[in-house]
């Protein structure tokens, strides 16, 4: 196999990846203009990965409207990797117990390949419904989770401050480079770390770590709620519930360290 062909299969497994993302994270079904328009590639390229897509298992063609939705397979093998996360059955209890203490939403959040992504939601008690899709990729600069995530990560943390302009989601993301360190080292040595209205108006998160057995960054658990429920002031026992929750977590893991 010559390199450009080497490369050529890359990209050709790059784009069907691509396009299996896109339709998971679509809130209903989606067409193969929406598609191309949003992997910015032809109609043509995104039908033929559909096409062995749908063959495959892994996506599912509605015959009335010939749109594009998660398949059998996928579900099944989302299923399958969910089962080996160890993160999912160290946290199915504190989370619960967290959501039933505080009525707010409870967002679990793993770091892998210096990605972080929601892994799971529990939707908090109030008639309106918060929370973060799993499989969610987060961005690192401008939610509580992410926040977190460069606190414990150098290596992260220097990636973004020397890559592209950090991006503005609402009139309170922080997008200053040194505004963003202070908030990241100031997160690292309180324990926990907070996000008002920065990815989304009127939504707030306060989050701590998770920790593994070789006490590095595993992980995030979060509260998210409305501005009345989280303010830049947030109460003091929500602070400490999401703390000794994540804790709690970090145990499950193997973690031998305490609630500093």
């Amino acid at each position: 196999m010559s390199d450009e062909t080497g490369k050529g299969g890359v990209r050709s497994v790059q784009l069907a990846l691509d396009v299996l993302e896109q339709v998971a994270a679509a809130s209903g079904e989606i067409g193969v203009s929406e598609l191309a328009l949003k992997l910015s590639t032809t109609k043509g390229s995104v039908f033929r990965h559909l096409k062995t897509l749908v063959e495959r298992g892994y996506l599912s063609q509605n015959p009335a409207t010939s749109r594009y939705r998660l398949g059998i397979r996928a579900y099944v093998l989302g299923q399958a990797a969910a089962s080996g996360i160890d993160l999912l059955s160290a946290s199915a209890d504190a989370m619960r117990d967290l959501r039933e203490e505080l009525g707010l939403s409870v967002v679990l959040s793993v770091l892998e390949g210096g990605r972080l992504t929601v892994v799971t939601t529990s939707l908090g008690k109030a008639s309106l419904e918060i929370g973060v899709r799993p499989g969610t990729e987060l961005s690192m600069h401008c939610n509580a989770q992410g926040k977190l995530a460069l606190a414990h990560s150098d290596k992260l943390l220097a990636q973004l401050v020397h890559g592209a302009p950090l991006q503005r989601f609402t009139e309170h993301t922080v997008v200053e480079v040194a505004e963003l360190q202070r908030q990241v080292h100031e997160a690292r040595a309180r324990g926990y770390a907070l996000a008002i209205e920065e990815e989304t108006l009127g939504i707030c998160a306060l989050a701590a770590p998770i920790f593994g057995a070789t006490h590095e960054l595993t992980g995030t658990l979060a509260l998210v709620g409305t501005l009345q429920h989280i303010p830049r002031v947030p109460p003091a026992p929500y602070v400490e519930a999401v703390r000794r929750a994540a804790l709690r977590i970090s145990w499950n893991l193997g973690y031998k360290g305490a609630l500093g």
